[in-house]
């Protein structure tokens, strides 16, 4: 190998020094570097599994944030419902009271109406009675038997209270 200009210890050397070096760069570095990377490769795996988790777990709080905003939502509704219901039934019920009351004010003001029309009307017969015996004194110029005279006149309105309607 002289010939092609190769040294033959020369060449082993070089090849137990490239050996060597390799050896030790694998050691070294390359497995370490190796180790490194993996690590890295499997935070970053971890991570990105952490980040799915926290994704599907904020999925579910969404999904029961609106899930229970629905329910309050429903709830508002009912309570509201339920609500315009008694207002409604206290509305009638107040309604109802006040014609209670309409009526019994017309039903007392109708006997308090008739009790006075009776009492006129007492008023007047008694009038008239005094009136008619006046007249009968001083037509005839004497009294009539003052019993008999009332009879006569209460004969008289009975029979005139009975014509009017």
């Amino acid at each position: 190998m002289d010939k092609l200009g190769i040294n033959l210890g020369f060449l082993i050397s070089q090849l137990v020094n490239f050996t060597l070096l390799a050896a030790l760069l694998t050691v070294l570095l390359y497995k370490p570097i190796l180790n490194m990377l993996n690590q890295r490769r499997e935070r970053i795996a971890k991570s990105m599994a952490d980040v799915d988790a926290a994704r599907e777990s904020a999925a579910k709080a969404q999904l029961e944030y609106d899930r229970k905003i629905a329910e309050a939502q429903r709830k508002a509704q009912e309570i509201i419902a339920q609500a315009a219901q008694a207002g409604d039934k206290v509305g009638v019920e107040i309604k109802a009271e006040a014609q209670r009351e309409a009526d019994l004010i017309r039903q007392k003001a109708r006997l308090e109406g008739e009790q006075e029309k009776a009492h006129l009307l007492a008023d007047v017969q008694s009038q008239i009675a005094g009136l008619s015996m006046a007249a009968t004194e001083r037509v005839l110029g004497q009294g009539l038997d003052p019993k008999m005279q009332r009879q006569l006149i209460d004969g008289f309105l009975a029979e005139l209270g009975k014509t009017q309607p």
